[in-house]
């Protein structure tokens, strides 16, 4: 919201097309930043990348707005917005519904590529479940008991890191499309500062 003001001030100076290059640029960095995320990441780390992210979208929102709408004859306004808002409703439902199905099925994938380290015959996975097996048994567990808490330990840490994996894909193929949107920027009409068309 803060650079919304911005925005629109270098919309007067600037042609759209640029704006729009800058924010998705921006935006496709946040996302590839986003891929160095791992499960230990503190408040501040997530919270700069939501708003290197939330920057590159200022640049999108009024720009692709102003282009909407610098060709079209005032009657024609309402038809377009409809448009929009119904381009913008399907885009993000089918880029919603790709998203949570890739995570899922990569979720899957990495708990299955994780899971091959967790045989008897990997003496770290031993060392580990012993580990777990030993800390439960000092708070009070009984033996059979702490045995089933440490593979229960285990289990959601595999599933934890499997996710976060899923996450880091996810990033990534949106930071890939994003930035293979750039190029369509320049199919636009070419407009003056200010939203004015070239004739």
């Amino acid at each position: 919201m803060l650079l919304l003001p911005l925005v629109g001030f270098l919309l007067s100076r600037y042609s759209p097309r640029w704006l729009l290059v800058f924010g998705l640029v921006m935006l496709s960095g946040s996302l590839f930043h986003m891929t160095t995320f791992d499960l230990q990441i503190d408040f501040r780390t997530a919270a700069m990348a939501r708003v290197l992210q939330a920057a590159g979208m200022a640049f999108l929102f009024v720009p692709i707005n102003t282009a909407a709408y610098a060709y079209l004859p005032r009657e024609k306004n309402n038809a377009a917005s409809g448009l929009m808002n119904l381009a913008r409703n399907m885009g993000g439902s089918v880029g919603i519904s790709l998203v949570t199905t890739m995570l899922d099925r990569r979720t899957q994938v990495h708990m299955n590529d994780l899971s091959r380290h967790l045989s008897a015959s990997n003496p770290a996975f031993q060392s580990m479940l012993q580990g777990a097996t030993q800390a439960m048994r000092a708070h009070g567990a009984s033996a059979a008991y702490a045995t089933q808490q440490a593979y229960a330990l285990i289990e959601g840490t595999v599933q934890r890191q499997a996710t976060m994996l899923a996450y880091i894909d996810d990033f990534r193929l949106l930071g890939w499309a994003i930035l293979a949107m750039i190029p369509m920027v320049f199919l636009m009409k070419k407009g003056r500062p200010g939203g004015m068309a070239v004739h």
